[in-house]
């Protein structure tokens, strides 16, 4: 993840098939991962879902503001929260459990309302959007399943390893959404077309290389460092982005 952000944010190799950005390309699966597997253990996967929502709003807002306030400093870039993504992918776990768990007890009233719920929740932004005519604001806010990072075919992958319980199913599900990465990025090339752009592109088919993390990992938990990455991922961007700011600004001095 560091790999690939310090292409993209100091030496300006934005969606490159330069080896940072390869390298790079294991992070996004390696932390959805790690998030299915927390899906299984926590205690609350509503919980989870809202400390994912609100940081990502958090980082949406000081991305905002920086960009705004200080671009000389940090530049102005996107929206890069893919916390909102993990969010979605950890709210369908819970909502699709629901509706199975519903329909072994034949509660269809109960399976019904978190089939609506499900519907609601992509239908609900697309309103708002509309409505509110700020793209920027809403993806912070109301986040679009159909345009969040990595597009809804990541959170379908993540959803898929969920409820694979074996090592070979989940390698299995690497294997055939890496290898859609790939085709679809052929179709869409040849298209002109932008669709999904963020898992449809030249180098996100290299996210195959998680493939050896998925029989390395041996299931225990590990050294309690919860709140660690919630820190350390928005910090690190920002610190690169004036990083970025940085050389550019003595690279241009120099000439």
């Amino acid at each position: 993840m560091t790999l690939d952000h310090v292409a993209k944010y100091t030496i300006m190799l934005n969606m490159g098939n330069h080896i940072f950005n390869m390298i790079g390309r294991i992070a996004a699966p390696l932390f959805l991962y790690l998030i299915t597997v927390s899906a299984e253990h926590t205690r609350s996967k509503l919980k989870f879902v809202l400390r994912l929502y609100i940081t990502h709003v958090i980082i949406g807002f000081l991305t905002l503001f920086l960009g705004k306030v200080e671009p000389a400093f940090f530049g102005s870039y996107d929206q890069f929260s893919v916390l909102s993504t993990f969010a979605y992918v950890v709210f369908y776990i819970y909502t699709f459990e629901n509706i199975i768990i519903s329909r072994k007890k034949k509660d269809f009233l109960r399976m019904g309302s978190y089939i609506l719920l499900g519907v609601v929740s992509i239908i609900l932004p697309i309103i708002l959007l509309l409505f509110l005519q700020d793209e920027v604001l809403c993806s912070i806010l109301f986040p679009n399943i159909l345009t969040i990072p990595y597009s809804p075919l990541f959170v379908l992958m993540g959803i898929c390893w969920y409820f694979s319980k074996t090592k070979p199913k989940k390698a299995g599900v690497l294997l055939i959404f890496s290898f859609l990465s790939f085709g679809g990025n052929l179709v869409v090339s040849s298209l002109s077309s932008w669709v999904f752009f963020d898992f449809f592109n030249n180098i996100q088919f290299w996210m195959v290389l998680f493939l050896p993390f998925i029989f390395l990992y041996n299931g225990q938990k590990g050294k309690p460092m919860k709140y660690f990455f919630y820190i350390y991922y928005p910090l690190h961007v920002f610190l690169l982005m004036f990083m970025g700011q940085l050389l550019l600004y003595l690279s241009t001095d120099v000439h």
